[in-house]
């Protein structure tokens, strides 16, 4: 199976794991003819692949909490220039 997560070793050897599943699930997969195997494999790449993305957002996130709080405590700098500039008829 080729992987669209670029950073996978495509020659690595497989390896058993154990995986619980919904039987049903299970079952209904199999007489579907589907490879659940292949199916998990897809599925935890996308996981991991999507994981650093996750990350950067969460960061992102607190990043801009963290200015939200700094801009309520201090004010913003350009502030002051913005009240000079609207009192002064020069600029």
């Amino acid at each position: 199976m080729a992987s669209p997560f670029r950073d996978i070793d495509p020659d690595a050897p497989r390896r058993p794991v154990n995986v619980s599943l919904n039987s049903d699930l299970f079952a209904r997969a199999r007489a579907g003819n589907l490879n659940p195997s292949a199916i998990a494999e897809a599925a935890i790449c996308r996981a991991v692949s999507a994981r650093p993305a996750w990350r950067f957002r969460k960061e992102i996130a607190r990043s801009v909490a963290e200015l939200s709080a700094y801009l309520t405590e201090f004010g913003s700098f350009s502030e002051p220039v913005r009240q000079m500039r609207e009192g002064d008829d020069g600029w």
